[in-house]
């Protein structure tokens, strides 16, 4: 932990708004040597946890997210649903039955009350539905023109018998819950007022991964930077080589056509209710079984070599999927 800071006057963040992937990894390392993190671990995962000495030898589980949308509403949700599912998912992933949420409003002056009260009563709706409460918050007004209308942030905490971070060993096989693409495709269809009956995809995991829980090593919920990211991401920290299968990635004809028509790659495309698992070949077919009775499109899209990297197999031979680099799609979740 570094305990002074020397900045010249000509030091900035180098990043644009929509920034992700290596550029936003980059940064986050180097905030993260300004600070101490104790004895939590996981600190570069989507929840840290700290390990409880308790007779059922729980482990706390924590996280945090911001969330800046653009448009706040569009077709399945509004900034009030993201922000919500992000953090509940954030936490069942790491394998954490969530207790409660912090909520936090960031909101413009003149900002109408009419569309924040429709952002609240999705995060009520959700919360009642989920049994998973709102439990503290903090709110501020800033004056017009200082933020784009309005940025939500929300922490969470959970409870965790055992933590989703075993390490994914050579031949396991990689899964999604679902089809990809359609929180980012939706977003993209309003923004560009492009007719579209894509609607996002944003919805609670912990239902999802509690089914699959003792039969996976680990899982990611796929979110900014979308797939492309979270495997880079996950074979960066295990030190593996993905091999991905492109023709079993599940991705619907209307996220595909509208990608294709934006020039944009679906693989980069954030979700917000789908998550991708890693779990022993012998468990697989279960895996996906348990899946498909909440997303009919879960599929096995790849397995787990030596070596690094993320290699995509295509019709036409095998290229390396980056990590996604400068702008990626700005302000979709």
């Amino acid at each position: 932990m570094k305990s002074n800071t020397s900045l010249g006057k000509d030091d900035v963040v180098k990043l644009s708004e929509g920034s992700g992937g290596k550029e936003m990894n980059e940064l986050i390392s180097m905030i993260k040597t300004y600070l101490n993190q104790g004895s939590w671990m996981c600190t570069n995962d989507d929840s840290s946890f700290l390990p409880l000495k308790n007779k059922k030898q729980n482990n706390l589980v924590f996280t945090s997210d911001s969330y800046v949308v653009t448009p706040i509403f569009f077709p399945g949700g509004d900034i009030g649903k993201i922000a919500f599912c992000g953090t509940v998912n954030d936490l069942s992933v790491m394998g954490a039955k969530p207790l409660g949420l912090s909520l936090s409003l960031i909101i413009e002056e003149g900002f109408p009350k009419r569309y924040l009260l429709k952002i609240i009563s999705s995060i009520g709706e959700l919360s009642e539905k989920t049994g998973i409460p709102v439990v503290t918050g903090d709110t501020k007004v800033m004056e017009k023109g200082s933020v784009d209308k309005i940025i939500i942030n929300t922490s969470g905490v959970g409870l965790a018998e055992f933590v989703l971070n075993r390490p994914i060993r050579e031949g396991d096989k990689i899964i999604v819950s679902g089809s990809i693409g359609e929180h980012g495709a939706a977003l993209l269809a309003q923004r560009f007022d492009l007719e579209s009956e894509i609607t996002s995809d944003s919805k609670p995991l912990f239902n999802e991964v509690s089914s699959v829980s003792t039969l996976i090593r680990q899982a990611k919920d796929i979110t900014r930077g979308g797939l492309a990211a979270v495997l880079n991401e996950v074979s960066q920290k295990e030190k593996k080589q993905l091999l991905i299968f492109e023709e079993d990635i599940p991705i619907r004809k209307e996220v595909k056509a509208l990608t294709e028509i934006l020039g944009i790659d679906p693989l980069l495309l954030a979700c917000e209710g789908r998550l991708v698992c890693f779990c022993a070949a012998k468990n697989a077919e279960k895996v996906v079984h348990n899946l498909k009775k909440f997303n009919s499109a879960a599929s096995i899209i790849g397995e787990v070599h030596s070596g690094t990297g993320v290699v995509l197999q295509t019709l036409f031979g095998r290229r390396t999927l980056n990590m996604p680099s400068g702008q990626i799609v700005p302000r979709i979740c």
